[in-house]
């Protein structure tokens, strides 16, 4: 059997290439055909705003947080893009995927969404852009 430290050694270097901390940002999940937007490093809870929507909730979020909501995220993310002329060959801008959300979903649930949780989001944690790896077809994989 091996000690604690050998494991320990082993870990590491297993996951020596991987990246080492958390960093907010929005990423095109090819698998799951979704976008995801994700600005803190934590357990969360998905409620549902519609049939694309969906509003990520940090689990244990603290009284003196100002916002339980850490992210957010886009089903159907190709249909979505190719409806509203985004590639999805390339990095998309945020604050144009979110119009874009408005004028495919109307509704004042939506609105309120976008305007009052996804736009400051986006905003505090300064993610500009989904970024988008590989090429579709292929397994996604960070730069």
């Amino acid at each position: 059997m091996q000690t604690s430290e050998e494991l320990t050694v082993l870990v590491r270097a297993t996951f020596a290439d991987m990246p080492g901390s958390f960093r907010p940002g929005a990423f095109f999940d090819e698998r799951l055909d979704c976008i995801r937007v994700i600005a803190k490093d934590c357990s969360f809870l998905e409620t549902r705003i519609n049939e694309n929507l969906t509003v990520l909730e940090d689990n244990y979020a603290k009284d003196s947080d100002p916002t339980p909501y850490v992210g957010f995220t886009i089903k159907g993310a190709r249909h979505f893009c190719s409806e509203n002329g985004f590639s999805l060959n390339a990095p998309i801008q945020i604050s144009a995927l979110l119009d874009a959300v408005l004028k495919s979903f109307p509704g004042v649930l939506v609105e309120v969404f976008v305007n009052g949780v996804a736009r400051p989001l986006v905003k505090n944690k300064r993610i500009e852009q989904v970024e988008v790896w590989g090429v579709p077809g292929q397994l996604l994989q960070p730069a």
